[in-house]
């Protein structure tokens, strides 16, 4: 007989209003309205616990969405294989803003609203060619951010490197 009322049904909707502790379904439904679908990986059983944790802790810090979520969120993707870099320009040059943004702070520098998410080689490129739409998204909007990935230094490896240009024109048609 409670089967004729679809029990499962409804007790999704009763979890509406705590997606997180709701059904996969629930918690998959939530997560691709609110853009934060691609923050799944591969591992099913890890990314659920993830999704969820990082799901009920957007919808917690609603008003407090910056830096602190994007370091939250960046921890649980890649523990300790990331750094959120705060950007400077030159004063003195200011008139060329963003062309000489640096990751240092002196005194004749000032503090812009760009960062750098610096990650470390070992990341999946592909994986996170996906996530950067979002990895944007999840900082306010005056937030400017770039991603960028750590290479091995090749200090003291006797490397010799040669490095050619080719000038190209790059153009970014997301929506967002």
């Amino acid at each position: 007989m409670v089967d004729e009322y679809c029990l499962d049904a409804l007790n999704d909707i009763f979890s509406y209003s705590v997606p997180w502790q709701g059904s996969q379904s629930v918690v998959e439904r939530f997560t691709k309205l609110n853009g934060l679908v691609v923050l799944r990986r591969d591992d099913e059983a890890l990314s659920d616990r993830l999704i969820r944790i990082i799901y009920a802790n957007w919808q917690a810090l609603a008003s407090e969405r910056g830096l602190g979520f994007l370091q939250f969120v960046l921890d649980m993707l890649y523990p300790k294989q990331n750094e959120i870099v705060r950007l400077w320009h030159s004063k003195s040059l200011a008139h060329k803003y963003p062309s000489y943004l640096t990751d240092t702070a002196r005194i004749d520098r000032f503090l812009t609203s760009r960062i750098r998410i610096k990650l470390d080689a070992v990341v999946n490129i592909c994986e996170l060619s996906e996530l950067a739409p979002t990895l944007s998204r999840l900082v306010l909007w005056q937030v400017v951010p770039e991603i960028a990935v750590n290479l091995p230094s090749t200090q003291n490896m006797d490397v010799k490197v040669a490095v050619a240009g080719e000038v190209i024109a790059v153009a970014d048609f997301s929506p967002f």
